[in-house]
């Protein structure tokens, strides 16, 4: 019910979903970069695994060479070997 509504008030406002309901928008450009909007943390950083806080889910970045090129209050960008992007809940 509470989607619903929400997705109701994204139409009729024309905002974004993921907006409304703050949810990660995880955008690849093909395996040498990532490029996560909406995050709140960085969990862990190594060269093999970056793993970031987006509300209710964790994102895990692995690959090799993984290195964070920017980083702003709700946007970061990794680049390296991109092997596998994962949410867990």
């Amino acid at each position: 019910m509470a989607e619903e509504k929400t997705g109701m008030l994204s139409r009729l406002m024309e905002i974004p979903k993921d907006m409304v309901l703050n949810l990660p928008r995880v955008s690849l450009f093909g395996n040498l970069q990532c490029c996560v909007e909406n995050h709140q943390g960085i969990l862990q950083y190594t060269p093999e695994q970056i793993g970031l806080q987006t509300g209710k889910y964790r994102i895990y970045i692995d690959g090799q060479e993984l290195v964070i090129t920017s980083l702003s209050a709700e946007t970061i960008y990794i680049e390296g070997k991109i092997g596998q992007v994962r949410y867990e809940i």
